[in-house]
Formats: C-alpha cells, sequence, structure tokens
C-alpha cells in the first residue's frame, strides 16, 4: 500500500510540472526559429569573406587575385627558440649498479663482428645494436665493418668515420672491443657467417647465435639493420643510448670541418633553423604517396617502384589522409611560417637529391631566402676531402643539424630519429634549450 501512495504521489507531481515543461520547449523553439530566419545565410557569409579577400588581392596585386603567404611569422619572443619543457628532460644512460662490468662478464673465445647495411645513419644503428648483441652474448666484439657495396658506394672504414680509438675505451667497462680478429695457428680466425631475424630479442639471440658462437668462436652477422629488438631490458637500453650518443664520435677531420659550417652559420645570424629534407626520387617512390607533379611524376615514381619486388601498392590519398607522406618543400615552408618563423630566418638545408631540382625547391626559397646548405657555405677546396665520400658528407650534415637552434625534418628516417633522441638524451648539456619539430605522423614507438 505505501509504494502504491508514493507512484500516486509521484504520478500527480509530475502531471502538474509538464505544462510548464511544454511552455519552455515552445518558448526555445520559436525563439531558434527566429535566430535562424534574421541571421545571415552561410553562403552569403562566405560568399561576402571570399568577395573581400579577393577585392583585398586584386587592389593589392593590379587586379591578379593570389594567396599571399605573410613574410613574418605570426609569433614572436624566445618561445620560437627555446624549450619551455627542457628543463624536465634529463640524461639517464649510465649503467645500474646491477649491471656487470666487462671483464666479470666476457668469456674467451667469443668473437661476435658484423657488417652494417645501409647509408651513414643507418649503420649507426647497426653499430649500437652490435654493441648490446655483444653484450647478451657475452663476447668480444670486433669492430664493425660498414656498408661499401650497396647504393651508396662509399669505401670509407669504420676508423675514416669514427674516432675508433675513442670507442673502444669509451666501452671498455661495458663491452670488450678490438679493432681485428686473433690470430691463431698463424691464421687469423675465420668467422662463420649467418643473418639474425629482423627486432631478433635476447631470447632470440640466445637460441639462435650462442650455440653457432659455442662451436665455432666466432661469427659475423651480415645485414646488421634493426636485427635487435626494440624492448630490451633497462639496462641494455641505457648501453644503447652510450655507444649512440657518447661512444660514436666522429674522427678530427669530420669534426673540424663540421664545426666551421657551424660556425658560418653563427655569423650569418644570432640563431639558424637545420632542415632535414628527404625528398629523393627513390624515397617518394617508396613512401607510395603522390605529390601533385602530374603524369610525368606518376610515371617516374612507378618505374622506380617495380624494382621493389616485394613492395605492396598503397592508396595515396589514403597515405596522406593518415599524415604518412613526407612534406613536400613548399609544405614545409608554409608549416615553418605557420609555427611564427618569418622570412628573415636563417635556414640549413640538409638534403641528397631533390625530386624536381631547383623547381621543386623554388617556393621554399621563395618563403626563406637566407637558404644554405654546406656545398653553400664552404668551398669545393674544403669538401674535396668528403665529397666522393656520402657517408663523410652526411656526418657534416648531422653536425651542422645537431648544433642547430631549431631542428626540422620532413621524414622519420634514421637521421631524423637519431637527431630527436640525441637531443632529448643531451638537453641538459645545451645552453639555451633546443628546439624540433616532427612535421610528419610519428610512430608510437619512436
Amino acid at each position: 500500500m505505501a509504494v502504491q501512495r508514493r507512484r500516486h504521489h509521484y504520478y500527480h507531481r509530475l502531471r502538474r510540472i509538464l505544462p510548464f515543461i511544454s511552455a519552455v520547449s515552445g518558448a526555445l523553439l520559436i525563439l531558434f526559429a527566429l535566430l535562424s530566419f534574421l541571421a545571415p545565410s552561410p553562403v552569403d557569409s562566405d560568399q561576402l569573406r571570399h568577395h573581400h579577400s579577393l577585392k583585398v588581392a586584386e587592389d593589392d596585386a593590379g587586379g591578379v587575385s593570389a594567396f599571399r603567404v605573410p613574410s613574418g611569422g605570426g609569433r614572436s619572443g624566445r618561445d620560437l627558440w627555446n624549450s619551455r619543457n627542457s628543463k624536465f628532460y634529463y640524461g639517464c644512460s649510465n649503467a645500474s649498479n646491477k649491471f656487470q662490468k666487462a671483464e666479470a662478464v666476457t668469456h674467451l673465445n667469443r668473437y661476435l663482428a658484423i657488417a652494417t647495411s645501409g647509408g651513414l645513419n643507418q649503420q649507426r644503428t647497426g653499430i649500437t645494436d652490435a654493441v648490446v648483441a655483444a653484450r647478451i652474448l657475452n663476447a668480444t666484439l670486433v669492430v664493425p665493418k660498414l656498408d661499401q657495396k650497396s647504393f651508396w658506394k662509399d669505401s670509407s672504414t669504420f676508423s675514416e668515420i669514427f674516432d675508433v680509438d675513442w670507442f673502444i675505451s669509451f666501452l671498455s667497462k661495458d663491452v670488450k672491443i678490438i679493432k681485428t680478429l686473433p690470430r691463431k695457428g698463424g691464421k687469423t680466425l675465420t668467422p662463420y657467417t649467418m643473418r639474425v631475424p629482423r627486432k631478433c630479442s635476447e631470447r632470440c639471440y640466445q637460441n639462435r647465435v650462442l650455440p653457432v658462437l659455442l662451436k665455432r668462436h666466432a661469427v659475423q652477422l651480415t645485414k646488421f639493420d634493426y636485427r635487435l629488438a626494440n624492448k630490451l631490458d633497462t639496462d641494455l637500453q641505457k648501453l644503447r643510448c652510450r655507444v649512440n650518443y657518447h661512444a660514436l664520435r666522429f674522427t678530427d677531420p669530420i669534426l673540424d670541418m663540421g664545426k666551421k659550417l657551424v660556425h658560418r652559420m653563427r655569423r650569418k645570424g644570432k640563431h639558424y633553423i637545420a632542415l632535414h629534407l628527404r625528398f629523393e626520387p627513390d624515397m617518394l617512390a617508396f613512401s607510395g604517396c603522390y605529390y601533385g607533379g602530374g603524369e610525368k611524376e606518376r610515371k617516374d615514381l612507378a618505374a622506380i617502384r617495380r624494382r621493389w619486388k616485394t613492395l605492396h601498392i598503397s592508396n595515396p590519398d589514403k597515405e596522406r589522409r593518415h599524415g604518412k607522406c613526407p612534406l613536400t618543400p613548399e609544405e614545409v615552408g608554409l608549416m615553418l611560417r605557420a609555427l611564427g618563423y618569418g622570412s628573415d630566418v636563417h635556414i640549413y638545408v640538409a638534403s641528397g637529391e631533390v625530386y624536381g631540382g631547383e623547381e621543386t625547391l623554388a617556393p621554399l626559397k621563395a618563403l626563406f631566402p637566407n637558404f644554405y646548405s654546406k656545398e653553400t657555405i664552404a668551398t669545393k677546396e674544403e669538401l674535396e676531402p668528403f665529397s666522393s665520400f656520402s657517408s663523410r658528407m652526411a656526418a657534416l650534415d648531422f653536425i651542422v643539424c645537431d648544433e642547430s637552434d631549431v631542428f626540422v625534418t620532413n621524414n622519420n628516417g634514421n637521421m631524423a630519429k637519431i637527431l630527436a633522441g640525441r637531443r632529448y638524451a643531451l638537453l641538459f648539456f645545451h645552453s639555451p634549450p633546443l628546439r624540433f619539430y616532427f612535421l610528419f605522423h610519428v610512430p608510437a614507438n619512436l
């Protein structure tokens, strides 16, 4: 009975407030109807704005309508050149107390040699992973062999690009490293050649490589690129950082020339932006994207794509919608202007062969006339010791980009990743703090 009385009471209360709710709803409907009637139509408003913008353009350009990019950036102040969050980052590559010294864990008669693959920065990642792989196997590492046969055809050895003595001494507490395989019985030890799968984990090395190493005593891993898993024990990850950001130091000739280039950029202005621009024909073909170059571009890139038999056919529109297409030079310029950098900014561009040449670069140069590269700020005579070697030229670009106030990239390649990680890891040592921008889709596991 009590429940029925409560239900009856609620029913009568609802009947009393229903007319009030109906009246309020009706009033709101009438109000919305009046507002929609009195407000100008969206089409008229858009046409008015469009007419106004055209009128301004016609007045300023003598009757020719055009889209104009302002010469000055939209923002000003120190925030363009400094990072407010830099104080929250600090280096953390030191080994923990539980990470034993190399002399305690290295086994006799275990020698690991590797042959790298790719360009300078891809080989750099291979060298970094090789040190960690040697540590996993408790083996002595032989100074890695650099790739001298692939597309780049650079005959440089490890000691011609990196300071080999520094490399060995800096890592002496982590991994024992020797320059060449030892001699036994009057002959140099011949390594057993094999290859491990990509992203090979610690267990993978212990199951695949260690048994061979125990039997043969010397193993050489070929085409050593991305052959170690991303996720490793924390101390092994820290070892990766020590190798990449501290142990791999360029030789004195490369460092000296790199410092000259940096000094010349500094003389041109207080700050400079370094842009790593990847827009080579093979890279564009591999991306599967379309860049607005018409039928000629489609034919050119299609011909290059046929070199890769296993390359899947992608949807160019879908790739661009997902932000996976590298920006064109013009798009990079527009993004920088939108970020607030004006036409007076000095830009150093590190790039290979740009598809379309000067015609492709023209819009970027128009936006930023203070446009430089190592070829424009150094003489042919100065670059002669390096110009025949792609890796040494890439090393010069690496130094100038590393020392820039702002680093910008239109790709997620090896150099961009290494420099981003390096600037995070070494931010504590730079004053003032440094900025970098990734003008593309950044993978979550970067």
